[in-house]
């Protein structure tokens, strides 16, 4: 599907692209992924609100993303937290996903709207 905010999507368990983004000063490809339970769902309009606020202040975003990992390890976390999924709710709420090398079968979510917090992955899903 071509939309006309997110761009080429394809639909496997939500609406997924993949973008290029600099965490912790290293590039990484990270999914975008929308929130969809059947393709006939398409996006709503609120998905599509939030990943435009979300292009127009994306290096904001990642700076906040970074302190928020930061104050919520401290220390480096550069090594430890490797973003995967850009995931964006159904009612235009959005969070980084991101593996943890110290507990890989758990991970973190790192809320950026509406709130801006981390929690463990499984809590946030």
């Amino acid at each position: 599907m071509m939309d006309s905010v997110f761009g080429a999507l394809r639909f496997d368990v939500g609406w997924k692209t993949e973008i290029d983004a600099a965490l912790f000063g290293k590039a990484r490809r990270v999914t975008v992924k929308a929130r969809a339970y059947r393709e006939e769902d398409g996006l709503t309009i609120e998905q599509e609100s939030a990943f435009a606020d979300y292009k127009s202040r994306e290096e904001e975003i990642w700076k906040a993303a970074e302190k928020l990992l930061r104050d919520y390890m401290g220390g480096d976390c550069g090594t430890r937290f490797s973003p995967r999924t850009l995931l964006f709710e159904r009612d235009g709420g959005y969070a980084l996903l991101c593996d943890d090398e110290e507990y890989p079968d758990e991970g973190v979510a790192v809320e950026l709207a509406p709130r801006r917090r981390v929690m463990l992955q499984d809590d946030y899903l």
